[in-house]
């Protein structure tokens, strides 16, 4: 995908998850971005440093991760379309838990805090595009928070299929196991008895 191209679809992408935002903002916006493009495996932001940027997949998919003694812990898939980051870094400066890391090949456009902080100062519509976002985000934590804590691992299995099902070939057993809190084990074995149904 050409520059060209990776900046149209990031101008169209904001533009549907705020409808009123003004064709000026976004183009004031885009003087800060600056496209990624990466391998899988890749890191875009580590755990234990300060993040300061924010990353809209253009192309390929990323986990959100926090590194655990026993293993990664995975708490997010985030495909083309989504953001990758750690929102709680725009209120302010600190070390983020997490980390996020290219499951396959990756285009992103990077969005710095700084100049998105700045701007917000100067435009009162980029507070509500930056509210859109924490409330889209917000959102999507507390539904996965009340999954893992209200669901059998089958249901949470049946519920992600359901809602990211296109996403499943994507993803490996390990890191679908970690997000849904069961065993590769268990998973093996609701996979196996739901194919039997």
């Amino acid at each position: 995908m050409k520059d060209v191209e990776v900046f149209a679809y990031c101008r169209e992408r904001l533009q549907a998850l705020c409808p009123g935002l003004t064709s000026e903002l976004v183009e004031e916006l885009s003087l800060g971005w600056r496209i990624l493009r990466l391998d899988k495996r890749e890191h875009l932001a580590e755990a234990g440093r300060i993040h300061d940027e924010a990353f809209l997949i253009i192309e390929g998919l990323v986990r959100a991760y926090y590194p655990d003694v026993e293993g990664d812990v995975t708490v997010n898939f985030i495909a083309e379309g989504e953001f990758a980051t750690h929102y709680t870094s725009l209120e302010a400066p600190r070390p983020s838990h997490f980390a996020f890391q290219t499951l396959e090949p990756t285009v992103a456009v990077a969005f710095s805090y700084e100049y998105v902080y700045q701007l917000s100062l100067r435009r009162w519509e980029m507070e509500r595009l930056l509210r859109v976002l924490l409330e889209h985000e917000y959102t999507r934590l507390l539904e996965h928070t009340e999954c893992l804590l209200m669901r059998s691992g089958e249901e949470r299995y049946r519920l992600f299929v359901q809602t990211f099902g296109a996403l499943m070939p994507r993803i490996s057993v390990s890191d679908l196991s970690s997000y849904l809190g069961v065993s590769r084990q268990n998973l093996t074995l609701i996979r196996k008895r739901l194919l039997g149904e």
